[in-house]
């Protein structure tokens, strides 16, 4: 009888085929998240949601806005009590602004041509259920992130989601109708720079000597 004496060895060269297989396998991975964002952004309809911005730091040091929407609950219209993880599909539609309403959720998947969203149970109370999407990251860099601390309760603040086959993204968000980014010290810091870099240029075109009269266009150089 012949006994099979090949053994797995995480040092030898398997070693580094299962390094090469996690690396393309976390590649494919950004790759479709990258895609599907796109692709969201691109062909999904467009939606207005109130929402409550809180800024957070992943394990990777990558500040980004966590993003709780108040309107998580909505009357169940299943036959079966919902269990806490369940997917479920929340029936959305528009008002005359574009703001997102939720007007029911079940377990079903709605009809073609049907809004929808899909959606995690929280809890489930006296028929109706709490949910979280998916979608509820907004990444923005470190130095436009600080607006957020002036935000107050009195604020009219949304978010700009597209919603595609029950999937969505957050394009944007926006205090008071202004992007969170341009309230941040950084954005004013930045204006400041252009506004005094411009006045610098055009000081400085205004006594440079002309090379050319209007119209000419200067030799290019060799």
């Amino acid at each position: 009888m012949i006994k099979n004496t090949w053994k797995f060895s995480p040092d030898g060269t398997h070693k580094w085929i299962i390094f090469l297989l996690v690396i393309v396998v976390q590649l494919s991975v950004i790759a479709f998240i990258g895609w599907r964002w796109h692709n969201i952004s691109v062909d999904g309809i467009p939606y207005q949601w109130k929402c409550v911005p809180r800024l957070e730091v992943s394990s990777f040091g990558t500040d980004y806005v966590r993003v709780v929407f108040p309107e998580d609950t909505v009357q169940w219209t299943g036959s079966k009590v919902p269990e806490p993880g369940e997917i479920i599909y929340i029936q959305i539609s528009r008002d005359e602004k574009g703001i997102l309403q939720i007007e029911g959720a079940s377990p079903d998947k709605p009809g073609v041509g049907s809004d929808y969203m899909k959606g995690t149970v929280v809890a489930y109370h006296d028929g109706s259920v709490q949910f979280q999407v998916g979608f509820d990251r907004y990444r923005i860099a470190p130095e436009q992130s600080d607006g957020i601390y002036d935000i107050n309760s009195t604020d009219n603040v949304i978010a700009s989601i597209r919603m595609k086959k029950g999937e969505g993204v957050i394009e944007g968000i926006f205090v008071n109708g202004i992007p969170l980014e341009s309230s941040s010290n950084g954005a004013a810091m930045k204006a400041a720079r252009d506004a005094a870099n411009g006045s610098q240029e055009t000081a400085s075109k205004s006594t440079k000597p002309r090379i050319a009269e209007s119209g000419m266009v200067p030799p290019k150089e060799e």
